[in-house]
């Protein structure tokens, strides 16, 4: 049995993530270029990235010549090391801080861009939305995105089952509820405008081992109590589940959509 240690690691179940949507993914959908084409900022406005994760979004924008303050958060102490090393490494001038979403510590109308890319999923966003609103300036604009609840069917099935066979190892804290189906809605209470972006497209699985690997960058719904020798117990059931929904040496399609919004004109609550 393998061990991966390395998993209980937030920017590698994160890069994993990424790995098998840029390499399995049909379509292709790059999330980055998408927001900043909806962004359509100009190279002086200041933008702070909720979540940013590695630094990515951020440090490829500068790279492009945006010239305006660059301010990315997270809530990890792990990764917002590893954001800032990737910063201090390209020479981007990007600021990264450790900084809880639902308490921004900036002053009223800082902002002239705010973005939150698949991170209020993974946030109480009834307390992040206002916040950003409040740091946005009046002529501001937010840009958010979201998985919709319909994709990954194969990925949640296994989880369903995982969750059903080893429900008391979950993260008490698990929640979902801001998805490309709930989030117009819920923006339009902090917004006076929300444009929608819906892409579709769809994960192409060669083989059952690569489901398991998607499976594994959950590792983060997971109590932090667990022991590696109980994940790795989880993840051998999981890769048995997996090859009934993916027979040994074939071939498997998991449907995904994701949402893009363009909000304008913080109400101010």
């Amino acid at each position: 049995m393998e061990s991966h240690p390395e998993l209980r690691s937030d920017g590698i179940r994160l890069e994993i993530r990424k790995r098998i949507h840029a390499t399995y993914s049909k379509e292709g959908h790059n999330l980055y270029e998408l927001a900043l084409a909806i962004m359509d900022s100009a190279p002086s406005e200041s933008i702070l990235d909720v979540g940013c994760g590695l630094g990515d979004f951020l440090i490829g924008l500068r790279a492009q010549g945006h010239m305006g303050k660059l301010v990315g958060i997270e809530r990890s102490v792990e990764l917002v090391e590893q954001a800032r090393s990737n910063a201090e490494k390209t020479g981007m001038g990007v600021e990264i801080r450790f900084c809880d979403a639902e308490r921004l510590e900036f002053k009223t109308g800082t902002f002239d861009c705010v973005t939150a890319l698949h991170v209020l999923g993974h946030a109480d966003p009834e307390k992040v939305l206002p916040e950003i609103g409040r740091v946005l300036k009046s002529d501001g604009k937010f840009i958010a995105s979201t998985n919709s609840k319909t994709s990954y069917p194969l990925l949640e099935e296994l989880k369903r089952r995982a969750m059903d066979r080893f429900g008391w190892f979950l993260a008490s804290e698990w929640t979902e509820g801001f998805d490309s189906e709930s989030a117009p809605d819920m923006l339009r209470r902090y917004f006076g405008t929300v444009n929608e972006y819906r892409y579709d497209d769809v994960l192409q699985y060669p083989d059952a081992e690569v489901l398991v690997d998607f499976f594994r960058s959950t590792r983060g719904l997971w109590a932090e109590g667990l022991t590696e020798a109980e994940w790795e117990r989880i993840i051998d059931w999981a890769r048995d589940q997996a090859l009934e929904l993916i027979p040994e040496h074939g071939y498997a399609e998991d449907p995904k959509c994701f949402s893009l919004f363009l909000c304008k004109a913080p109400l101010g609550l």
